[in-house]
């Protein structure tokens, strides 16, 4: 594809290119935190975790269509119920939600157990969310076209109203960072002297892990996992690498991820590729020359 072509393929995906763009700048916002409370492989668990509930959802939307239209012309008490089938059919962005939950209160339940390692957990979390969403897939009528789906996303294929729920749903996140910013920062960097101090670090980790898990199934379900894990982790390391304040580190990251973003969409583009490759090759060498800078300085 020539550079004019690239132009034009821009112009014609803006919205796809502008939800690639939000949720790599959210996921790189959270991905600081991530790896500074060092929980890289929780943020790849509850992206497993939600894959698996988004290939459940695939699974079950033509049971739940079929009960929405039989129910739907029931009765009054039997039509409410049809209508929530319709509802949930398709929309499986909410089955994949109460999956995320569930691993969210997993992980931040026992982010401090004392009998069981975290990783243990994390280990034991991941690969039971990877077997479900094989056995979900193999059970789906569209088979190999949801693996690809999940792992890759259908960024280029979000709406108008796609980007304004991604939005809504990231900006309410954002917002209650920025409301508890110093909270959820102290418990991040030391949770002991957080805890001496009065904090309630049970709470706050949960908090943190319900907006992560949030963002996870938002996220995915347009990006795809390999992107939403990338962006969580790469900006991340590329900010902390460069910075050595929180501010600064965040602004390195969102910068990184914004390049990564709109390089890997303009590549993908150029090269007739999916858009992960490409995006994550964008950030992978981003943190290699900021590396490479700073041992040379």
């Amino acid at each position: 594809m020539s550079w004019h072509e690239v132009l034009l393929g821009l112009k014609l995906n803006q919205v796809g290119l502008l939800a690639a763009i939000t949720v790599a700048l959210t996921c790189a916002y959270l991905g600081v935190y991530v790896v500074l409370k060092r929980i890289v492989f929780v943020g790849m668990g509850l992206a497993q975790v939600s894959a698996a509930g988004i290939a459940l959802a695939f699974l079950a939307g033509p049971w739940l269509a079929g009960q929405a239209h039989r129910y739907v012309h029931a009765g009054t008490p039997l039509r409410h119920v049809g209508f929530c089938f319709e509802w949930l059919a398709v929309r499986p962005v909410l089955v994949s939600f109460v999956l995320t939950l569930g691993g969210v209160w997993l992980f931040a339940r026992h982010s401090r157990s004392r009998t069981l390692p975290r990783d243990s957990i994390i280990g034991a979390g991941y690969v039971a969310a990877y077997a479900l969403t094989l056995l979900f897939i193999l059970r789906s009528a569209k088979g190999m076209d949801d693996v690809r789906e999940l792992l890759d996303g259908s960024v280029l294929a979000s709406t108008g109203a796609d980007v304004a729920l991604m939005a809504c749903v990231f900006g309410g996140v954002l917002a209650l960072h920025a409301a508890f910013y110093k909270q959820l920062l102290f418990v991040a960097f030391d949770p002991e002297a957080a805890e001496a101090r009065g904090y309630r670090v049970g709470r706050w980790e949960l908090l943190f892990y319900v907006t992560l898990g949030l963002t996870i199934t938002v996220a995915i379900r347009h990006a795809g996992m390999l992107s939403v894990f990338s962006y969580l982790v790469l900006p991340a390391m590329t900010g902390l690498t460069a910075a050595r304040r929180m501010g600064s580190a965040i602004l390195v990251a969102l910068a990184s991820a914004l390049a990564s973003a709109g390089g890997g969409f303009v590549l993908a583009l150029k090269w007739d590729l999916p858009l992960s490759p490409p995006s994550i090759a964008v950030g992978l060498g981003l943190l290699l020359a900021v590396s490479v800078f700073r041992r040379s300085a």
